[in-house]
């Protein structure tokens, strides 16, 4: 295998790991909506269900302009911010004393997921001109990862604790998947080759 061709498949594995963990991130909070409630002393669910309508709005809204980001600037580096910062406000989550600290965390963590695809999809169809849709595929099996493991780690590790913790144990496994989604950004930036520019050649106009 040539080094061009090792550096496109490590990419496209690095680029389905953070697509693994932006999904995580949307997921994660599913099965603590209960705990939270205690916790933070919630009347009724509806405040605890409202962070995850919060933090998608943050991840939707944004993605046109951060299109059009991904079009001007290194998409390495936007992807390996975006996932770093989705991971940080997670932790900061994890610490929030009231709703208004949790939804502000919220806002953070949707804006940061909202990095992934603009830049991701542009950065695969670059390196991929030929085979897109089976380099698509590939990184698209990522998100089934995240959708699957989030809400079964969360649930799981919220549960394991919960005998111990009270209705605080939702906190542990949203600090450790922050956490861990700031070590998988770090590893990207590390191991993720700079995207080769190509020199955009003019076309020749076509006669009149």
């Amino acid at each position: 295998m040539s080094a061009d061709a090792q550096h496109k498949t490590r990419t496209l594995w690095l680029l389905g790991m953070l697509h693994a963990m932006t999904h995580i991130f949307n997921v994660a909070l599913l099965p603590l909506y209960l705990l939270m409630k205690r916790d933070f002393g919630f009347a009724g669910e509806g405040q605890a269900t409202s962070l995850v309508t919060v933090l998608m709005l943050s991840y939707f809204v944004p993605s046109y302009w951060l299109g059009v980001l991904a079009d001007r600037l290194n998409r390495k580096k936007l992807l390996s911010f975006g996932l770093a910062l989705n991971g940080w406000a997670f932790v900061a989550l994890s610490f929030a004393p009231n709703y208004a600290c949790a939804v502000a965390a919220c806002v953070v963590a949707g804006l940061g997921g909202s990095f992934y695809h603009p830049a991701a999809t542009a950065m695969i169809a670059r390196l991929f001109p030929s085979g897109t849709g089976k380099a698509f595929g590939l990184v698209g099996i990522g998100a089934g990862v995240g959708f699957c493991f989030g809400p079964l780690f969360a649930g799981w590790r919220a549960g394991m604790l919960e005998a111990t913790r009270g209705a605080a144990a939702w906190r542990e496994p949203v600090f450790e998947l922050g956490l861990l989604g700031v070590l998988v950004a770090a590893l990207f930036y590390w191991l993720a080759d700079e995207e080769k520019i190509r020199a955009r050649c003019s076309e020749p106009a076509s006669p009149r």
